[in-house]
């Protein structure tokens, strides 16, 4: 008995929902800009049951959708109306929110808003910085972060369309260790595109602070420049103990490199260090570098033996020197598990 009673009044529930016939239950404001303030659209029910029915409820999905609706009973054969206004200030990009709808017979219908809000210009300065013609960027740099070799390191870059036509950038100037993904490839007015770069380090990525650039092209826009940097480091955590007791081991003669005393106006001047060998197998060097403008690496070896010493030569040019004193770090990056890199001053003073 309880079974059939159940069934019954399951069946007077879906005949009464039945008799509520909704003209449509989404809707899509299509694009507009958040300058204009809140859209409002109107959902429109048809009693088509057997007694009146009321709305009891509207509830929206979020505090930016506001629903109302009509208060009174809506007589056999009337129309019954619900009015949804979603207000887009600060909130850029698409979007599709619901209210759900409790009407007297027990019923619920849930109802769509969508649509696309191209964002003010305040809304977007804060967001998206950088003006690129129709194009507004988060930034025009990518942080990758350390990357160990071999590894990989993924970053993301975001644009915001913010035209009212498709736009469809493209990138250049890519390394063979950098890949990109976009996402979506054709960005729909008043959306957000994302990119997501992947640099795998691998024999043709240089050890240590790497920091190159790529280039967005803008359709009807000027292309961008986008700087990334990454620290690559070597990955020994697959070393055995018999393999780390086997590993080079790197012995730096000096920490500092003088220059003396310099004529600014002289021509360059050369120092040299010497790099040894003091473990048992072959000491690899990966890198030698400076990011001084006034220092050059001349020469360096590419491998020194066990038990030998090799010679770095580095050159300084004393018109580019920047400030009183010359101040300068020389990295060297070798394949020493327990002193990968090693940092020396290069330091002098003008007369």
């Amino acid at each position: 008995m309880r079974i059939m009673a159940f069934c019954a009044a399951a069946a007077c529930v879906l005949a009464a929902a039945a008799g509520v016939d909704w003209r449509q239950t989404t809707y899509d404001y299509g694009a507009f800009t958040e300058d204009g303030g809140s859209v409002s659209c109107e959902f429109l029910f048809v009693n088509n049951g057997p007694e009146p029915v009321s709305i009891v409820a509207a509830r929206a999905s979020c505090g930016c959708t506001t629903p109302s609706f009509t208060k009174t009973p809506v007589a056999v054969g009337d129309t019954g109306r619900v009015e949804v206004r979603y207000n887009p200030v600060g909130r850029p990009g698409r979007f599709s929110k619901t209210v759900t709808v409790s009407l007297s017979d027990a019923a619920k219908q849930t109802l769509t808003v969508k649509g696309v809000v191209i964002g003010a210009q305040n809304t977007l300065k804060s967001r998206y910085p950088v003006d690129a013609g129709p194009l507004k960027l988060r930034g025009v740099s990518m942080l990758m972060g350390t990357v160990r070799n071999p590894g990989a390191k993924s970053a993301t870059f975001e644009v915001y369309n913010a035209t009212t036509s498709p736009i469809t950038p493209s990138w250049s100037g890519l390394p063979k260790y950098m890949k990109v993904k976009a996402m979506p490839e054709t960005i729909p007015p008043g959306e957000q595109g994302v990119y997501s770069f992947v640099l795998t380090a691998g024999p043709d990525v240089p050890y240590g602070f790497l920091c190159d650039s790529l280039r967005l092209e803008i359709p009807g826009g000027e292309p961008v420049k986008v700087e990334y940097t990454a620290i690559v480091e070597e990955d020994f955590r697959r070393l055995t103990p018999g393999q780390r007791q086997k590993a080079p081991k790197v012995s730096v003669g000096v920490r500092t490199v003088d220059f003396g005393r310099f004529d600014p106006s002289a021509g360059p001047v050369e120092r040299e260090f010497e790099v040894a060998n003091l473990g048992k197998s072959d000491l690899l060097v990966r890198r030698v570098y400076t990011l001084d403008p006034s220092l050059t690496i001349v020469s360096a070896p590419s491998k020194v033996k066990k038990g030998k010493r090799a010679t770095v030569r580095v050159r300084l040019d004393p018109s580019k020197v920047e400030g009183k004193l010359l101040n300068g770090r020389i990295q060297l990056i070798v394949n020493d598990p327990d002193e990968p890199m090693t940092t020396l001053r290069a330091v002098g003073e003008p007369m």
